[in-house]
């Protein structure tokens, strides 16, 4: 992702109202993908480190990250990203001196109501934090930062685009932390218009469709049959060779990733060529910016863009049997911003049903 320059976003007049939000005032914040919630989000952490010192960004996965911290360093931009698990780790270790209590079933579940009992007494450390991808995160870690944490919480979100088990609406997020009524952003800076109608195909949400800035291109995403691996390699390299810029491989299981990306790595010896893999939390060494193919799943690919992307394994994703897999669907096809292609195999044929669930030709390219 590239950071937008604080005059680049206020040409715009709904970011504008965003940038010149009072410091001191909580901040709520929801926008559709592409709308500038996180370039957003980290020139308002800039502007509260000035006020009042480094502040914390927090969000989901350690890809986004990833992002974010590349970003503020590259913009000579002092804040401290992290993800949730992270962050409250050490924040709660620090300050209570005993780790912080989990479920028994699940050790990334931690018990928020035991947490904020113990520390709600000393009241927020900081003044101020800021929140980005906060769909994503559970209800309680708002009561959590709330009352235990920052007196200024400034937090972004998109319900549309939550794929996890303890996602927070827009409504759940605002009750948790007695934040104003969300600023809606409607705009849609990243996809084309074409990729925009592809995505708006798998839009269930209660917000209308984002207005799309962009003029048309002139190029409707594809659906693409690839019989094997090598077919699917072939196709990647050969858009990196006529485009070069960046692409992201997104898919549903990460051997199906790693086979892909070890037949790029021997075609593409000169390019950068990624795969991120949570068990080796490896994010250090990708950086998403730079020219090249970088290879994620679906939780990963979470708050990235890149100039094409390739949804690979499509029939493990429609068609949607829940609200779950429809946000799925739109929050990957809306991280392409030139060309986005549906891939598929390798049978010679769609099965019915993941025919039906697609658009038709008219949205989407089909051989």
């Amino acid at each position: 992702m590239r950071l937008p320059t604080w005059d680049e976003l206020s040409a715009d007049e709904e970011q504008l109202d965003v940038l010149e939000a009072p410091l001191d005032q909580p901040l709520f914040v929801a926008g559709p993908p592409g709308s500038g919630k996180t370039s957003l989000a980290v020139w308002r952490a800039d502007a509260l480190t000035e006020l009042y010192g480094k502040t914390p960004v927090i969000t989901f996965n350690r890809m986004l990250r990833r992002s974010l911290q590349l970003v503020a360093d590259e913009n000579d931009i002092e804040i401290s990203a992290s993800t949730m698990q992270s962050f409250v780790w050490g924040d709660y270790t620090r300050r209570a001196q005993e780790r912080p209590p989990r479920a028994a079933s699940d050790a990334y579940a931690y018990l928020w109501d035991s947490m904020v009992e113990r520390l709600a007494e000393g009241g927020s450390e900081r003044e101020a934090l800021v929140v980005d991808e906060g769909q994503d995160l559970p209800e309680g870690f708002f009561v959590y930062a709330s009352r235990c944490v920052a007196k200024r919480l400034s937090v972004f979100a998109d319900e549309e685009q939550a794929i996890g088990e303890g996602r927070s609406t827009l409504e759940q997020i605002k009750l948790a932390t007695g934040l104003p009524d969300p600023v809606i952003l409607t705009e849609n800076h990243r996809n084309t218009p074409e990729i925009a109608r592809l995505a708006e195909h798998f839009h269930r949400g209660r917000l209308p469709a984002a207005t799309v800035v962009r003029g048309r291109s002139g190029e409707l995403p594809q659906l693409v049959r690839s019989p094997n691996t090598e077919s699917t390699v072939n196709r990647i390299v050969n858009e990196f060779r006529n485009r070069e810029g960046t692409i992201g491989v997104i898919v549903h299981r990460n051997a199906t990733g790693q086979a892909v990306c070890d037949q790029l790595r021997s075609r593409l010896r000169r390019t950068r060529v990624d795969m991120y893999s949570n068990q080796e939390q490896n994010e250090q060494l990708i950086d998403v910016r730079k020219p090249g193919v970088t290879v994620l799943n679906k939780e990963s690919v979470k708050g990235q863009e890149f100039d094409t992307v390739f949804l690979l394994e499509l029939e493990r994703f429609v068609p949607c049997a829940s609200d779950a897999d429809y946000r799925a669907m739109y929050m990957m096809c809306t991280r392409a911003r030139d060309k986005l292609f549906l891939v598929h195999g390798p049978n010679n044929a769609l099965s019915a049903d993941v025919g039906a669930a697609l658009p038709g030709m008219n949205i989407l390219e089909r051989p």
